[in-house]
C-alpha cells in the first residue's frame, strides 16, 4: 500500500520544497495570531455591550464569529491560495525537469511559473473552481450510493465515507492543475484542466484510493501539533486571562488545524500530484470518457467550451505579411502564405 502511495517521491519533494512549506506554515500562525486578537476584541466588544444588553452582546458574539470566517475567506483567496499555487508550480517543475532555479525564492520562483502559464494567480483560481466541480461531480456519481441502500444506519455510514472522499477531492484538483506546469503540448490552460479531469476519471481508482489514504495521513500533523501545544498555549492563555483558559481548547484546537493545512495538506498534495503523474503519464485523453464528463457535469462543458474558445483566438491570429508578387516575375507567382499557429491543444471536447 505505502508503494503505491509514493511515499518515498513524496518525501524527496516535501524535502526539496521544505522552504515553501516553511513559508505556508508561518502565513497560517500569523493568521493564528491575528484571530486570536480578532477574538480578544469582538469578545471584549461583545461583553460590553452584554452588559447593557445582554442578547445583543450574545448576537454581536456570533456575528463576530461569522466575520472570522469571511476573513479567512479572503486570506485564503487572496493569501493562502497564492502561496499553494506557487507550491504546486515548484513541485511540477521539480518532476519535470529535477531541478528548480530559486535563486530568488521558492515563492517568487513559483508565483512567476503561475504567471506565465495563467497570467495571475486569480485566473489558476478561476480553472481551479471549475476542475473541482468537474471532479467531485464524476467522483459523486461513482460514491454516491447511500441513498438505495436498505437501513439507516448502513446509509448512515456510507454518507460518511462519500464526506471523507469528497474532501479527499481536492488533492486531485490540485494534482490536475499541476498538469499544465509540467505538460508542454499545450498552452491552452483551459484546455490543460479539461484533458486533466478526463485522465482522472479514466485513472479514477488508483488516483482516488491514494487521495483517501492522503487525507487520513494529513491529520497526523494535527495530532502531533495538537500534543506539542496543549500544554504552552494553556498555561500561556491563563497567564495572559483566566477567562481565556476556558477558550484555550478551540484556539489550540485553530492552531493544530492550520499546522495541519500548512504541513499535512502540503505532503499530502505532493503525493497526490506525483501519484497523478505517474498514473497519467503517457495516457492520452478518451474522446468517450470526455462525452461521458460531458453528460455529468456542466462545469466540464464550461470547461471544453473555454478551451474551444481559447484554441479558436489563437488560430485566428492573422498570418505573417507576406511580401507581394510582382507582374514581372510570374514564374515566382507562387505566394507563401504564413503557417497558422499549429493546434497542438489536446483532443476537442465531444457532446
Amino acid at each position: 500500500m505505502f508503494a503505491s502511495l509514493n511515499l518515498g517521491k513524496a518525501l524527496e519533494l516535501t524535502r526539496r520544497t521544505l522552504p515553501i512549506i516553511m513559508i505556508r506554515l508561518g502565513a497560517n500562525i500569523i493568521f493564528w495570531v491575528v484571530g486570536i486578537i480578532y477574538f480578544l476584541i469582538v469578545g471584549a466588544v461583545a461583553a460590553l455591550i452584554g452588559s447593557a444588553v445582554e442578547f445583543l452582546g450574545f448576537l454581536v458574539f456570533i456575528i463576530g464569529i461569522g466575520g472570522m470566517a469571511a476573513l479567512y475567506h479572503l486570506a485564503y483567496r487572496y493569501v493562502f491560495y497564492m502561496i499553494k499555487a506557487a507550491h504546486i508550480a515548484i513541485v511540477a517543475e521539480l518532476l519535470k525537469n529535477g531541478k528548480i532555479k530559486d535563486s530568488g525564492g521558492q515563492l517568487a520562483y513559483g508565483k512567476n511559473l503561475v504567471q506565465e502559464r495563467f497570467g495571475e494567480v486569480n485566473a489558476m483560481f478561476v480553472v481551479d473552481e471549475l476542475v473541482s466541480g468537474v471532479v467531485r461531480g464524476f467522483t459523486r456519481t461513482i460514491y454516491n450510493v447511500a441513498s438505495w441502500l436498505p437501513g439507516d444506519t448502513l446509509r448512515t455510514l456510507v454518507q460518511i465515507l462519500n464526506r471523507i472522499i469528497w474532501f479527499a477531492t481536492t488533492y486531485i484538483d490540485e494534482a490536475v492543475l499541476a498538469r499544465s506546469f509540467y505538460e508542454d503540448e499545450s498552452d491552452n490552460v483551459w484546455a490543460n484542466a479539461r484533458d486533466g479531469v478526463v485522465l482522472y476519471a479514466m485513472k479514477w481508482k488508483p488516483i482516488l484510493t491514494n487521495a483517501v489514504a492522503l487525507m487520513i495521513l494529513s491529520y497526523i500533523p494535527f495530532i502531533v501539533a495538537f500534543i506539542v501545544f496543549s500544554l504552552p498555549v494553556g498555561l500561556l492563555l491563563s497567564l495572559i486571562s483566566s477567562q481565556l483558559a476556558g477558550w484555550s481548547l478551540i484556539i489550540l484546537l485553530l492552531l493544530s488545524w492550520l499546522v495541519k493545512v500548512a504541513i499535512g495538506d502540503s505532503f499530502a498534495m505532493i503525493a497526490m500530484i506525483s501519484t497523478y503523474h505517474r498514473e497519467t503519464q503517457g495516457v492520452q485523453p478518451d474522446a468517450e470518457m470526455a462525452a461521458k464528463l460531458d453528460g455529468i457535469s456542466d462545469k466540464f462543458q464550461e470547461l471544453a467550451k473555454k478551451a474551444g474558445e481559447a484554441i479558436g483566438m489563437r488560430n485566428r491570429q492573422p498570418a505573417a505579411p507576406v511580401a507581394p508578387v510582382t507582374p514581372e516575375s510570374p514564374a515566382d507567382s507562387t505566394v507563401e502564405t504564413g503557417d497558422l499557429p499549429p493546434d497542438n491543444g489536446p483532443m476537442p471536447a465531444t457532446d
